[in-house]
């Protein structure tokens, strides 16, 4: 089990979405402890600007946009999502006061891990895979091959349905961030 793809591609991304996390919280540390507290509002409106910009990928793939490689805008729509989720909580901080917060902040958590999953995991999963298959299918015998391959079969076809669940969230995020944005200015005190 410890050289299956399950172990061996899904540690980094849980560091990688765990080190997001933590930067989070340190960056909002820093600006609570440097009394810069307030900046932290204004996160909230150029993190959403980055998600915003980030669906140029989507709008590529469904050839709305012409110019430029696929690959790059997936590499624009991976950048701009990490930093747009990392500016969004420490925008929203430790200072949930609403359910709406709460919700919204969960949700986009989710939504990012859909999101390092289909990045990375899927296609490389199911490349290694058939590589391995190959590599063992003369090398083993038939019982240890199905143990061998067990874990890293299960892997793909879990990974494979990522995207079901990735564009739906990514539906009522949007809902819920225009729901935010609607309240906020309806309830802000323009005085």
């Amino acid at each position: 089990m410890w050289n299956s793809v399950l172990i061996q591609r899904t540690l980094p991304l849980t560091i990688s979405y765990l080190l997001l996390i933590i930067a989070a919280i340190s960056f909002d540390c820093l600006l609570h402890i440097a009394h810069l507290a307030w900046i932290g509002r204004y996160l909230g409106f150029t993190g959403t600007a980055f998600l915003v910009f980030s669906f140029g990928y989507s709008a590529r793939k469904k050839k709305l946009m012409r110019n430029g490689t696929l690959k790059f805008f997936l590499w624009v729509h991976c950048k701009a999502g990490w930093i747009g989720t990392l500016m969004i909580l420490v925008h929203s901080g430790i200072h949930f006061n609403a359910l709406l917060s709460w919700m919204a902040t969960a949700l986009m958590l989710v939504v990012t891990g859909s999101g390092h999953v289909g990045q990375y995991l899927l296609k490389k999963v199911r490349d290694e895979v058939k590589l391995k298959m190959k590599q063992l299918g003369a090398a083993v015998t038939d019982d240890d091959f199905d143990r061998q391959q067990y874990w890293d079969i299960l892997t793909v076809r879990t990974l494979e349905k990522w995207r079901t669940m990735h564009m739906p969230m990514v539906s009522i995020l949007m809902a819920l961030t225009l729901i935010h944005i609607l309240s906020i200015t309806f309830f802000l005190n323009w005085r």
